[in-house]
């Protein structure tokens, strides 16, 4: 029988980034400014090809994806990736808004709309893989929109129509808590030209690869006046889910690793935190997302150590030594 107590303590550490703990010593304000620079949408850095094919190696137990893994995923996307967006919904919550249609009265309305535009727009890629600017205009417009709601119009959550699923055009932008200068060329076409440039650059990476640019390039290049780092989350699974693989959940992740990640990326070109978030949550993604059977679970199946052994397993190619971890991997 596996030993929990064992992985527990040797699961690994986390690793601390001295460049990046130097870096946001001081607030965003006193940091100097980091503007848009064209060379951190070359694939570099990126997840390595070794540590991408390990995570297409941790599928063994993978579930179809058929209407019923559909029907899961869509309460744990929406749930995770809603509250990294700042969202109170609980997981009871979501599942409760998605399955029932009966929203939280205790909570505000614009949380609901936010939690069943995840789900319009994970439905909607489920059945929409296509690689094109076009697709991820509409993925965009899906989750900003506030769907005539006047107790909605004001939330950050969303945007007017004229701006949903459009890359912007004269809409300067600038980041709390971040340093970093989007790139503003009006008139030009600039933010159109980016969002095909990287849709283009991902479809030449292993899918694993396409997933973790998607994930960081579309939220860098800030193509969109509010929710680029919504539609980078959903878009990264269309890599996935095309190449037959389990697609992302987010469940878990942590918020304030996740957002110092991608500011880190943003104003240093670093990647190593959010490849790190990115590692940890796909691994928890597939243990989620897995057939376990009845006698692991009777011999006491412990998810979080699993997936912890997983993503050291991805990381450094060191195969795990507990059985229920082992089962996992191809």
């Amino acid at each position: 029988m596996q030993n929990n107590a064992v992985l527990a303590r040797t699961t690994p550490a986390t690793p601390r980034f001295p460049e990046e703990d130097l870096h946001f010593s001081l607030p965003a304000d006193a940091r100097p400014a980091a503007p848009f620079r064209d060379e951190f949408l070359d694939p570099e850095p990126g997840l390595s090809p070794m540590r991408a094919g390990r995570c297409a190696f941790i599928q063994a137990l993978a579930r179809p994806l058929d209407r019923a893994f559909l029907s899961e995923f869509l309460v744990d996307f929406t749930w995770a990736s809603s509250l990294l967006e700042g969202s109170s919904y609980s997981v009871l919550d979501t599942a409760t808004l998605l399955e029932c249609g009966e929203r939280n009265p205790s909570k505000p309305m614009d949380e609901a709309e936010l939690a069943l535009n995840h789900q319009r727009v994970a439905e909607h890629l489920w059945s929409h893989r296509e690689w094109s600017v076009d697709n991820v205009c509409r993925m965009h417009a899906l989750l900003t929109d506030d769907h005539g709601l006047a107790e909605v119009c004001d939330s950050d959550h969303f945007l007017p129509i004229e701006q949903r699923g459009k890359p912007r055009e004269f809409q300067d932008i600038r980041l709390r808590q971040s340093a970093y200068l989007p790139p503003f060329r009006p008139g030009t076409g600039h933010a159109t030209s980016l969002l095909g440039q990287v849709m283009a650059i991902a479809r030449t990476l292993h899918p694993v690869q396409a997933a973790f640019y998607l994930l960081t390039r579309l939220a860098y290049i800030q193509s969109f006046a509010n929710g680029n780092k919504r539609t980078a989350r959903i878009a990264a699974n269309l890599p996935l889910l095309e190449s037959g693989m389990l697609p992302l959940s987010y469940v878990d992740v942590d918020k304030a690793e996740y957002l110092r990640g991608m500011v880190a990326f943003y104003e240093l070109g670093s990647a190593r935190v959010l490849e790190r978030t990115f590692i940890r949550a796909y691994a928890k993604s597939v243990v989620r997302a897995s057939r376990v059977s009845d006698v692991m679970k009777a011999e006491g199946f412990d998810a979080d150590a699993v997936s912890e052994h997983l993503a050291e397993y991805v990381t450094s190619g060191r195969r795990p030594t507990g059985r229920h971890a082992a089962a996992f991997i191809a």
